[in-house]
Parts: structure tokens; C-alpha cells; sequence
């Protein structure tokens, strides 16, 4: 057993259909996205400069809206470089992260470990932020963190309207606002709003290079000139200057041309899809209101069984299925799915029967 956690499993390179994210690909198939790139003709980058990561950072901040943009090889450099940039600013050592946060969750409590940052809990489990939230935030911290969905939540995001009165409250009280918009393009869709109008609600702003944008990995942090040139720094400081990053740059700049512009056709499939799921299984198969690309489904069938059920269909039948299973605590399963180009190879119906046979 993986214990839930399936990426990565042996027999996940065995197989030729998947379910979730964008198709994953082997070597000869980066190298031929490479190829197909815009930025392959350029002088390769070496230690963070150079024309091709000039390029991607030009566009991001192009398209959020941002003075400047600063490329970083993994999300944790460049969000650990904006608390650590913001904090030094601050006579406060605190950040307000939701409790479910990637910060929290994912990252072996680095702001405290590594950082030296402590946290104060922002909102509650399985919840978005809300104005209520907001009002009982302390005064005395350095930077408020939120993040566009709460993944660990189910994907959740706040309405608008408290986007907005979180901005008044971080205005109001000179403490800076950083979105973790990993998936900030996918939520701009949720909210209708240009991705632009929503990245402008934050003094600094981290999108994801590898996840819809389908990049071999790395991000971007984007804020003012004045911001962006006092965290080159602190990317070096933590690591962040690789020798040259070519493959993640060129293939971030084939994901602004060819995944970009399919984001709105993700969400719109992923609110079809969980209306079909809700009326194949029950209300109860969808436990939130699907907001972005990235939603939560609920099997009635334990755990184990599902997982020992979906390794089996990727050994007979080459397809992948799940690279996470939740257990919840009625013996039901949860997974989840991100909307990508893996699903152009399925019929909607398809997946459906193929989900009923699972808990058949």
C-alpha cells in the first residue's frame, strides 16, 4: 500500500490512459515539447538570468498584472522568500495561514523550522475564509497569507466579497498580502474576473508553473520593481539560482501558449462532469460546490478496496485512475480530480462506468 498517496506507483508508468491532471510524459516527450517551444532559439539561462527566463518572467507579469516577475525553481523557495522578505520589514515574526494551507500541511512546518516564523491559524477545516475570519485576525503579524483554492480544504475559495474586505483589512492595518495562487488561474475563472484583477488583491503573488500550466516544474513570484529586486536575494540565499533551469523555462513558455488559453474549458468541463457524478451517485458524491478545475468525489467504498480496485484496472487495463485516496471517517473515499488534457481521451459516460464499476 502507498497509503493513499498513489503518484509515483511503478505501475503508473505502465499505462497509457489516465484520469487526473495533464498527461504525464517521458523523457522524448519534454524534450519534444522543448523543441516546440518559443523561447528555443535563445540563449539558455544560467544562474536565474538570461534571455528565455527574462521572457517567462516578462509574460507572467504581463498577464497578472505585476511591475516585475522572478522566476524560482520549486513553489517553497519563492513563498518562503516572500514571508522572509516580508518579516524583515516587520517588528511581528507571525504569518496567518489557514489551517489546511500548503504552508501548514505540506511543507514540515518550514516557516517555523526553517524560518524562524510562527503561525497563527486563519480560518477553520474544510472551510474557505470568511469576513467573520478576517475580523478576529490579530494586528501584530508580517505578512497574511491566502490561499486561491485551499486545496486540502476540497479545493475551497472565498467569494469575492471577502477577497476584498481581507485587502481593506491588510490596507488598513500595513500588513502585506500574499496570495498562494498556485492555482490562481483556474480561480479567476470562479470568480469571472481577469486573472489581472485578481492577482492585484495581493502585495505578492506565487503562481504554479508545473500544474495547469503543465511545466516540468518551478513558479514565479510577481509584485512591484521594488519587491521583486529584495527577494532576488533571498532566492539565492535558499537555494533558488540553479546552474540553468532551460527545461522548466521552455517548457513553462509551450504552457502559456498551448494551456493557458484551455483553462476556462477545464473549469466548464469540471462543473459538467460533477453535475453528471451528482446524478449518476448522489448529491453526496460531490461534498463541495465545485469552484475550479479541482473538485473532491465521495465513493461509497472503503479506502483500501478502492485503491487495491484502481491498481488492479491499471495493471489489466493500462488506465490511472487516482494519485490520492482519502479516507473519510464513514468508511467512504474521497479522491480527487484536476481537470487536464489527460481527460481529452474520455467520453464523459465512459468515466462514469468506469467510477460504477469501481464500487460495483
Amino acid at each position: 500500500m502507498y497509503k493513499g498517496v498513489l503518484l509515483g506507483h511503478p505501475l503508473m508508468s505502465k499505462c497509457n490512459k489516465f484520469l487526473t491532471r495533464h498527461k504525464p510524459l517521458s523523457h522524448k516527450q519534454w524534450i519534444e515539447r522543448m523543441e516546440q517551444s518559443s523561447g528555443l532559439d535563445l540563449n539558455i539561462d544560467l544562474f536565474g538570468t538570461g534571455p528565455t527566463i527574462e521572457l517567462l518572467e516578462q509574460k507572467i507579469a504581463t498577464i497578472l498584472g505585476k511591475e516585475r516577475a522572478l522566476f524560482v525553481p520549486k513553489g517553497t523557495i519563492g513563498q518562503h522568500s516572500a514571508l522572509l522578505h516580508w518579516s524583515s520589514l516587520s517588528s511581528f515574526k507571525k504569518v496567518a495561514i489557514h489551517p489546511q494551507s500548503h504552508m501548514e500541511v505540506d511543507e514540515k512546518f518550514a516557516y517555523k523550522e526553517l524560518l524562524g516564523l510562527d503561525a497563527v491559524m486563519f480560518g477553520h477545516p474544510d472551510k474557505a475564509i470568511d469576513p467573520k475570519d478576517i475580523e478576529n485576525l490579530p494586528k501584530d503579524l508580517s505578512t497574511i497569507c491566502v490561499e486561491l483554492p485551499t486545496r486540502r480544504a476540497g479545493f475551497k475559495l472565498p467569494t469575492w466579497e471577502s477577497l476584498i474586505y481581507l485587502k481593506q483589512f491588510s490596507i488598513e492595518n500595513n500588513i502585506p498580502l500574499h496570495i498562494d495562487g498556485a492555482r490562481l488561474f483556474e480561480s479567476a475563472c470562479h470568480y469571472d474576473r481577469p486573472y489581472d484583477e485578481v492577482a492585484a488583491l495581493g502585495d505578492s503573488v506565487y503562481i504554479s508553473l508545473y500544474k495547469t500550466l503543465g511545466a516540468a516544474a518551478g513558479g514565479i513570484i510577481s509584485g512591484n520593481s521594488d519587491f521583486i529586486e529584495q527577494l532576488e536575494p533571498w532566492r539565492s540565499r535558499l537555494g533558488g539560482e540553479l546552474f540553468t533551469a532551460f527545461p522548466y523555462i521552455l517548457t513553462a513558455l509551450w504552457g502559456i501558449e498551448n494551456y493557458l488559453p484551455r483553462i476556462p474549458e477545464f473549469h466548464q468541463r469540471a462543473l459538467k462532469l460533477s453535475n453528471l457524478i451528482k446524478h449518476k451517485f448522489g448529491p453526496q458524491a460531490i461534498p463541495n460546490p465545485v469552484q475550479c478545475n479541482g473538485f473532491l468525489i465521495e465513493l461509497a467504498i472503503e479506502a483500501d478496496a478502492l485503491e487495491r480496485k484502481a491498481l488492479a484496472l491499471a495493471k489489466r487495463d493500462k488506465i490511472w485512475l487516482f494519485d490520492r485516496i482519502i479516507k473519510t471517517d464513514d468508511n467512504n473515499s474521497r479522491i480527487e480530480i484536476q481537470i487536464g488534457d489527460a481527460l481529452d481521451d474520455w467520453q464523459d459516460q465512459e468515466l462514469i462506468e468506469v467510477i460504477n464499476n469501481m464500487i460495483s
